[in-house]
């Protein structure tokens, strides 16, 4: 078996391959490693792809289109240590019959404890009681709002992986939960009889805390934009850890300087965050820089060499991508590529 491995420095990245990893790697075959110091570009890629059998790409990968699939010659499985393959794999690659799977399933239970740290977290306000205590007062619940999630409604918008995780992880604090997410049936939550579908509106009106799950596709750019983010109660929390695009940042800035809600972020539309968004000065804002899913990174090629060794078995994977599930998936918008 040839393995090319797509990622600038991988071999010398001891977090995301630990030694174990990579020697497990190359019992499978000849492993080719990006020695080149950056990703490589599309053209690269279709030359590196002649006499490839596997294909393990990563963060900022090309897209394997058909002009760069011209050489795979040879390929049957596209491992992507990452969750979301809507950016790596395409059509074409489905359309040759190439496997493809990803660590999806590893990053999901990380994104959704990240989410429920952050709805505590603000639930409670120990962002500004922190502030507070550093800075010589002694806060009491009758200056500063804290909340509890028990006994909530919340307020799903999509579900996928990272929401089934949230939904175990919600479940001792005895919530309501109305869901939106078109692509999820009744028969889907028969094993969580306190969450109901919704429309979207339903899911926001009425929820303490609306958590975000949805891909981001043309479908869901601004999704929630001004009208809708106008249906969130007063003094309900807005949770995003999916994607930036999906919410209206001009318009979710303007309900957070009215103070009538507040958000608890991990993703923006254009990330870094710039120095001078208004975002950065929402005091009812808690804000941090995509990292809900970052405890993950030592576990994820972990689970692709799994199941590449699977694959060489002749075994199931345990996270295949079918075409359904990868045209659902979040990628850039034509504009952006």
């Amino acid at each position: 078996m040839r393995i090319l491995v797509t990622a600038p420095g991988a071999r010398q990245n001891d977090q995301l391959y630990p030694p174990d990893v990579r020697n497990r790697l190359e019992t499978l075959g000849e492993v080719v490693w990006n020695e080149t110091g950056t990703q490589y570009s599309n053209s690269e890629l279709r030359d590196r792809l002649r006499g490839v059998d596997v294909c393990i790409t990563g963060w900022g990968a090309p897209t394997l289109t058909a002009e760069t699939l011209v050489e795979a010659d040879s390929l049957e499985l596209v491992a992507h240590v990452g969750g979301s393959v809507g950016d790596v794999a395409s059509d074409a690659l489905y359309e040759q019959e190439v496997t493809v799977c990803s660590a999806n399933h590893v990053m999901a239970p990380f994104v959704a404890e990240g989410i429920l740290a952050a709805v505590l977290s603000s639930l409670r306000d120990l962002s500004q009681l922190d502030d507070a205590m550093k800075g010589g007062d002694w806060p009491s619940n009758r200056k500063r709002r804290s909340e509890t999630l028990y006994d909530a409604t919340l307020g799903f918008v999509g579900l996928g992986a990272v929401g089934r995780n949230l939904l175990s992880h919600l479940e001792p604090f005895d919530v309501t939960v109305n869901l939106y997410d078109p692509y999820v049936s009744a028969d889907d939550l028969a094993d969580v009889p306190w969450v109901s579908l919704t429309d979207l509106e339903g899911a926001l009106a009425g929820a303490d805390v609306v958590s975000i799950h949805a891909a981001r596709t043309p479908e869901t750019v601004h999704m929630l934009d001004r009208e809708m983010l106008a249906k969130l109660p007063d003094g309900s929390l807005l949770v995003n850890a999916a994607r930036g695009a999906i919410v209206d940042e001009e318009a979710l800035v303007a309900e957070l300087g009215s103070g009538r809600i507040a958000a608890a972020l991990d993703v923006y539309e254009d990330e870094p965050l710039p120095e001078e968004h208004p975002l950065r000065d929402q005091e009812n804002a808690l804000l941090a820089p995509h990292v809900a899913g970052s405890p993950c990174r030592r576990y994820l090629a972990d689970a692709v060499v799994s199941d590449i060794e699977r694959y060489s078995r002749g075994e199931p994977l345990e996270n295949p991508i079918s075409r359904e599930r990868f045209e659902l998936m979040t990628r850039q918008l034509e504009c952006e590529r």
